[in-house]
């Protein structure tokens, strides 16, 4: 499959501090909730640095305590 970004991970525009980062990553999140842990995989696949949270800064989908996205999307 074709690669749409350009590897410079450290400067993706996905995980920059504006929001739409903590909004991705609860669709991320959700889409995990609905479709189970094989998806973890495939977005691994495409861009490792989506599974990680913005907020709590743990890797593919797990959370700290009290993390807001965590809290928002499991909890509601």
């Amino acid at each position: 499959m074709k690669r749409f970004c350009n590897g410079k991970c450290n400067e993706c525009p996905l995980l920059e501090e504006n929001g739409a980062n903590r909004e991705l990553a609860a669709i991320l999140n959700k889409l995990v909730m609905i479709h189970g842990d094989e998806i973890i995989q495939e977005i691994n696949e495409e861009c490792p640095n989506l599974t990680c949270c913005p907020d709590c800064r743990i890797d593919d989908f797990c959370h700290t305590e009290g993390c807001e996205i965590y809290n928002e999307v499991y909890n509601s």
